[in-house]
């Protein structure tokens, strides 16, 4: 055999022939409304834009749309064995092309997460983190009561303002009150929205123990501003809160006659090309898990995972190709070399 054991870890990505993934870059997520106060100020509709986009901006992100439906409807996996084809359009997961599997897959990973922080008593905490007034086009003068434009503005764009976000974040994450914890005692997720005028903010809904409630209170409000960013945690039904912010961002899933904003809102994570949704690594790899998904749950194929159970070989030369997956002296997955991609267009 030319492969190697190689140990699973959640960066690893799978390129398998029988499952071919958008990544989330091409998904769309938003939310019309933030717990801050600061959000009021911001949130400001341009008469000529909606979430920060113009008709033209909506016009390009439905003929990129357009061209990845065309091409996932006209190409096909073909088994050489069996003679059959397998349609891409059939196999994707994605927030645009197939929204409800790709919501199922959401449901399902916060249902596994939000069962082991029960099982292991964490207490839920929501935070929600905006961006200083530099990151936003619009203000509230104070004097007039009026919008006007903003001297402050960066000009940075809702892709590199979500990385700002990101290492707020993550300045909480290095905290002494967070960090002290273990991998195990910190579970969160994370959902990315728009304001109105198209500047992102962060929705994160974090389990810890229950002792440690206060001192992370504490250092969100020693890191943050207090007027800018809310955290909350009077939270009843966690599961139900987070999917209740993640539902507005996937209107495609939930409605078949999408109004004007949420046709545009959808436009905004493709335009920008922004994750929506993220969480703590602390289940088994999504990309080993639609490998298996036929044969455990995520929450059995995590439990596996962290009891070291599975043997994974891959390629000596690319380490990101599984090969094979033993459970104990089982082998329960090979990679086929029976699957070729094909055009239908070539057909005819």
């Amino acid at each position: 055999m030319d492969y190697t054991r190689e140990l699973i870890n959640n960066s690893v990505i799978i390129e398998d022939k029988k499952k071919i993934i958008c990544e989330p870059c091409e998904q769309s997520f938003s939310s019309l409304s933030s717990l801050t106060i600061y959000k009021k100020v911001v949130d400001i509709s341009n008469k000529s834009k909606i979430y920060g986009l113009s008709q033209n901006d909506y016009k390009e992100v439905l003929e990129k749309l357009k061209r990845q439906n065309s091409f996932l409807e006209y190409n096909y996996i073909y088994d050489k064995i069996s003679c059959t084809r397998i349609p891409l359009k059939d196999l994707v997961i994605s927030a645009n092309h197939n929204p409800t599997r790709y919501h199922a897959l959401v449901q399902n990973r916060i249902n596994t997460l939000t069962d082991e922080a029960k099982e292991k008593n964490l207490f839920p905490i929501f935070m929600t983190l905006t961006l200083p007034s530099e990151f936003h086009k619009m203000k509230m003068d104070k004097k007039t009561n009026t919008l006007v434009k903003n001297s402050k503005y960066n000009f940075i764009q809702p892709k590199e303002a979500v990385k700002h976000l990101t290492k707020m974040f993550s300045k909480l994450r290095h905290d002494r009150s967070l960090k002290e914890l273990t991998k195990d005692e910190r579970i969160y997720f994370r959902v990315n929205e728009p304001h109105k005028n198209g500047t992102p903010h962060t929705h994160i809904l974090l389990f810890i123990p229950k002792s440690s409630v206060d001192r992370v209170v504490n250092a969100f409000k020693r890191l943050f501003d207090n007027k800018a960013n809310d955290i909350q945690i009077n939270i009843k039904n966690a599961a139900s809160y987070v999917m209740k912010y993640i539902n507005k961002t996937l209107p495609l899933s939930k409605k078949e006659n999408l109004s004007k904003k949420d046709k545009y809102l959808n436009a905004w994570y493709s335009k920008h090309r922004i994750i929506r949704f993220n969480c703590s690594k602390t289940l088994a790899p999504l990309s080993l898990y639609r490998l298996l998904y036929e044969k455990f749950n995520l929450k059995e194929l995590t439990t596996l995972v962290k009891k070291k159970s599975l043997s994974i070989f891959v390629l000596q030369t690319n380490r990101n190709k599984i090969m094979e997956v033993f459970n104990g002296d089982e082998l329960i997955y090979q990679r086929g070399e029976n699957y070729s991609l094909r055009n239908g267009l070539l057909d005819y």
